[in-house]
């Protein structure tokens, strides 16, 4: 049997371009779940691996273009290190996986944050880490700061009309924001410690997206506004290709700014949320339900598009073969949006991007899990008879 027989008898998930076009929406996940959650492996054979709950339950390991294949295939999460020769890195992230009782996008980035930062995936990924995980705390706490200060101008009446978002740090400004606040409670008969621990609360759910002000801008709103530029800037790349490589360009930029639209209505909620601080309080227990369902929504929205986006930014500036090659990789696995996510308007457009990843990933077979040796070629027939 050859290599990719072998590899096509483990489970198929994604039809071939024809199959497609013959049931258009069958190239699309039905929803964020059956997509899966991007997990950063280091290992040639899992790059853009994803991880999603199967039919039964399982949890399952989505492998597009394994072994230059044209569509995406599964195996069950812990047969991952019985099947591929894993590193040190995804040996570890790997058995953090598996101990998870939920995959989501969040959940999977702090545990690949917390293998990468010992250095064990090399020492470019730990210093990345490293510092995307102290910009994120910092602007953390500035927003969660900045949160309460909103709070106090919009709530708190004229007499704190002129505080400063510092003077929350003294213990004069927290009285005279407490004074504040007490007016606000009592018209709505709420103890002023449940008005000040609710604020709390709300800051730290909304800080993944955070405030639209300098240094309160949380992961998910910054990786929002870094796709519209992303979109940009591979247009102006474009501009001076030729036609195979300007429409694989254009099909990007195209899915870059969807997604992009997708993301934004969710953080202007969020933002909607944030200018009317006092409904967040006076409807404590809709709102916490909101927003915990807005920023969930985000990440599965944004998942997968950080990394493209690093790779676009480490192309070299003068190997115009490489920018093309990087071009290709990221047009073959830009993530696509479920059919749950979309309008019946949008459906041609995201299942003509999925029917043309298919078909370039026939010619990519450098990228993705790339060849196979004999010996995973072994694992995998072992692995056909079992499941068999």
């Amino acid at each position: 049997m050859t290599k990719q027989k072998i590899v096509q008898s483990v489970s198929h998930k994604t039809p071939d371009a024809r199959q497609a076009s013959e049931d258009h929406l069958a190239c699309l996940p039905q929803t964020f779940l059956a997509r899966g959650a991007r997990t950063p492996f280091t290992s040639k054979s899992l790059r853009y691996a994803r991880v999603a709950v199967g039919k039964s339950g399982r949890a399952m390991v989505n492998l597009p273009g394994l072994a230059g294949g044209l569509g995406t295939y599964e195996l069950p999460l812990d047969t991952l290190r019985e099947v591929f020769d894993l590193s040190v890195h995804d040996r570890m992230l790997f058995d953090l996986l598996l101990a998870l009782e939920t995959v989501r996008p969040d959940t999977v980035l702090e545990r690949a944050r917390a293998v990468a930062v010992t250095g064990v995936g090399g020492v470019e990924l730990a210093r990345i880490s490293a510092t995307r995980d102290r910009e994120e705390k910092s602007s953390r706490e500035l927003g969660q700061l900045a949160v309460l200060h909103q709070a106090l101008l919009q709530l708190g009446g004229a007499a704190v009309q002129d505080m400063k978002r510092e003077e929350l740090l003294t213990m004069e400004g927290q009285i005279r924001a407490r004074k504040a606040l007490n007016r606000f409670s009592s018209g709505h008969k709420v103890a002023n410690d449940t008005i000040i621990d609710s604020l709390g609360e709300w800051s730290k759910m909304s800080a993944p997206v955070g405030l639209a002000l300098d240094g309160c801008q949380g992961p998910l709103r910054v990786l929002a506004g870094g796709l519209k530029k992303f979109a940009v800037d591979i247009e102006e790349w474009a501009n001076s290709e030729q036609s195979d490589f300007r429409f694989m360009a254009g099909r990007i930029s195209s899915a870059t700014k969807a997604t992009y639209d997708h993301a934004m209505q969710q953080v202007n909620q969020v933002d909607g949320w944030n200018n009317e601080l006092g409904k967040v309080l006076t409807d404590w227990e809709r709102a916490k339900k909101d927003i915990a369902k807005m920023i969930d929504h985000l990440w599965w929205l944004l998942d997968g598009w950080q990394e493209l986006i690093d790779l676009w930014h480490r192309r070299p500036i003068n190997d115009r073969v490489r920018q093309r090659e990087i071009i290709e990789e990221v047009a073959s696995f830009t993530p696509v949006l479920p059919i749950d996510e979309i309008s019946v308007e949008e459906q041609q457009f995201w299942i003509d991007v999925r029917v043309n990843q298919m078909l370039w990933a026939g010619e990519l077979r450098k990228l993705g899990s790339g060849e196979i040796d004999a010996d995973m070629v072994d694992r995998l027939e072992r692995f056909r008879r079992q499941s068999a």
